[in-house]
């Protein structure tokens, strides 16, 4: 299968990235005999009709293109938990070995989208294979903990954060990918922590930070997005009949709220050509507010972000603006969750390391002396440390699992 955005249509897009990917990931409502059928064509002269070798993201097309087809990756990848055999047996494989390879060789170097242009058809036909890539990666974290090369598994958390983060140049798709691939890798890493010593601990403390202190891609890209929305809207003016098939485009393939809101507008234009226009006008003008508001958000600290309102009303306009985006304060929660994970992985990271130098876990984070990685990501309140004899609970107040220490 093959993840296709509508460049302006984020919800179809985001049906897509976490439904059709996880359908792939657990074999789910996608038959092996249908998967099988025929091979995918490769991604790489579609994204690439000339090689620079100069750019990243040509290295993890060459990447996602090598596993795609490969069948002994998609057979371990349907296995609920593989086994350590199994998962030894997949790293020996020349096609995850070379693409695995150019993971790591694209994170060292500039990263530039493959897309010089984007509307609703243009295809992103690797970035379901993307996550595939980041599922062995994690598989080779494991067999590095339990080979005992901790520096091996250290540096796929950082090629797979990279690659994640480097991921997202040019759509919303992109960016709710990179995050799946963040929450890939760190799951993984986390379930090893025991395995640190006092200098892995300071390196994994290097790498969280410097990610946290990158610039967060949700603010590019939801700019991007909104420039989109505006340019699919745009291109419907003095075109009902345009704007008709792009209701029909969206209709059917959405949630039940999105379809009928498309239905809407489809009824309403069908019967009003005239007002096709002063109907895009108003769905600009939502769209515009929105998006306007949603990066002031990202840009102000958490207790000062004013709540996202989406309009409710039956007014063609409002239907066609719902039709059209995605609630960001979804986005903004995914995000908001990735920090989270990163930073409870840097706090426990911390706790280790005291542990090693005081044979016993501290009383409280304040012992820490890092009152900006303790710091909750959505709410600025330290994340809440409860100690429990030898073990301890991470509590964090951004929508996100509760984290155990050992």
């Amino acid at each position: 299968m093959t993840i296709r955005k509508t460049a302006m249509l984020c919800s179809v897009a985001f049906l897509l990235v976490n439904g059709v990917a996880r359908a792939q990931n657990t074999g789910q409502n996608v038959p092996r005999a249908l998967q099988q059928a025929s091979p995918k064509p490769p991604s790489y002269p579609q994204l690439f009709p000339t090689s620079t070798n100069n750019n990243g993201y040509e290295e993890w097309v060459r990447a996602a293109d090598l596993i795609q087809n490969n069948a002994k990756v998609q057979e371990l990848l349907d296995q609920p938990a593989p086994t350590l055999a199994m998962k030894r047996r997949i790293m020996d494989d020349p096609e995850v070995a070379q693409a695995l390879q150019l993971v790591r060789a694209g994170v060292n170097k500039p990263v530039f989208s493959p897309r010089t242009s984007l509307d609703e058809n243009t295809p992103l036909p690797e970035l379901a294979h993307f996550r595939q890539l980041a599922r062995l990666l994690a598989m080779e974290q494991y067999v590095a903990f339990a080979d005992g090369r901790v520096d091996t598994a250290i540096n796929d958390l950082r090629v797979g954060l990279a690659f994640g983060y480097r991921i997202q140049t040019d759509t919303l798709i992109s960016g709710l990918v990179g995050v799946a691939i963040h929450s890939i890798v760190l799951k993984e890493f986390s379930q090893h922590l025991d395995q640190l010593s006092v200098y892995h601990c300071n390196e994994v403390r290097r790498i969280v930070e410097d990610f946290l202190d990158t610039e967060n891609p949700a603010v590019h890209l939801l700019a991007l997005e909104k420039g989109y929305a505006l340019k699919i809207l745009d291109a419907r003016r003095s075109d009902p009949e345009g704007l008709i098939a792009l209701m029909k485009t969206i209709g059917g393939v959405s949630s039940p709220q999105e379809d009928a809101n498309a239905a809407a507008v489809h009824a309403y234009v069908t019967n009003h050509p005239g007002e096709a226009n002063a109907i895009l006008d108003d769905a600009s003008s939502r769209v515009s507010a929105l998006y306007d508001q949603t990066l002031l958000n990202l840009r102000l600290p958490p207790a000062q972000r004013k709540p996202l309102a989406i309009d409710q009303t039956a007014s063609p306009g409002a239907a066609l603006f719902r039709a059209i985006t995605i609630d960001p304060q979804q986005i903004l929660d995914k995000y908001t969750r990735d920090q989270t994970q990163l930073r409870l992985l840097g706090v426990h990271v911390l706790i280790h390391r005291y542990r090693w130098d005081h044979s016993t876990l501290p009383d409280s984070l304040n012992e820490m002396r890092a009152p900006n990685l303790v710091r909750d990501a959505s709410s600025g309140a330290e994340i809440v440390y409860q100690r429990e004899g030898d073990r301890y609970l991470l509590t964090s107040q951004t929508p996100t699992k509760r984290s155990v220490g050992p």
